[in-house]
């Protein structure tokens, strides 16, 4: 199989924007700004795409080139993060396990299953915890939390709505239960999760879209929590 260069670049909007407004999240409930989230960004942005090269080995074991190409930006992204936190990054070694079970889900499951693209989304969310960690030193895991139960229901919704069932429309209903006893556990402000009513309309009254305004629409909720975040968090 011949591989181009751009096949090596990631074309998943989706994955692009829930990183940008991750990255936005941290800073807005950090309420500083340094050019140091230039280069943070840098780096999330290799790591995100450093998945495409992988998913490329997987198809083919013998392609050595996209196993070096995934490692080289797995590297440059690990270089780019001991270079802004110095000592500090032993703090955020813990925070690997999350992009390790993804790599091991999608190896052995595939991207399709639903642990895998939960997992995805999870790692996407570290950003805004990392971004924050740059600003105070400490792992906000009620940040961590927020940011990843709010875009995985993201995951859920679209599933329900592709396989338009009574099951997968209970488990979005129920999902979304569980997400505001998390948020209530943890004392994050329920109204955070404001924007995922329209998850609960379409668990109740699903609605034919293509994905592209699917995704449009998660967009648009994505710039409502990036709000809800700034002001309320």
């Amino acid at each position: 199989m011949h591989v181009k260069v751009k096949d090596y670049v990631a074309r998943e909007f989706g994955a692009w924007s829930v990183l940008a407004v991750s990255v936005l999240i941290g800073i807005a409930v950090s309420g500083v700004y340094s050019w140091r989230v230039i280069a943070i960004l840098l780096g999330l942005i290799l790591m995100v795409n450093s998945r495409q090269a992988l998913i490329i080995f997987s198809y083919n074991r013998k392609d050595y080139q996209s196993l070096a190409i995934f490692l080289l930006q797995a590297a440059g992204a690990a270089i780019i993060f001991i270079l802004i936190f110095g000592s500090d990054i032993l703090t955020l070694i813990p925070l690997l396990v999350f992009p390790i079970a993804y790599v091991l889900a999608r190896w052995f499951t595939g991207e399709h299953f639903i642990v895998t693209q939960l997992l995805g989304f999870v790692c996407l969310s570290l950003a805004a915890v990392i971004v924050k960690f740059l600003f105070t030193g400490g792992i906000d895991i009620r940040l961590f939390l927020a940011v990843s139960f709010y875009f995985m229901a993201g995951v859920v919704k679209v599933r329900a709505l592709l396989q338009d069932n009574i099951s997968n429309r209970l488990y979005s209903v129920l999902y979304l239960l569980f997400t505001v006893f998390v948020f209530r556990r943890m004392h994050i402000p329920t109204i955070i999760l404001l924007p995922l009513l329209d998850n609960l309309s379409n668990a109740i009254l699903p609605f034919k879209a293509s994905l592209q305004t699917i995704g449009w629409i998660e967009v648009g909720k994505s710039l409502v929590v990036l709000i809800l975040f700034a002001v309320y968090y």
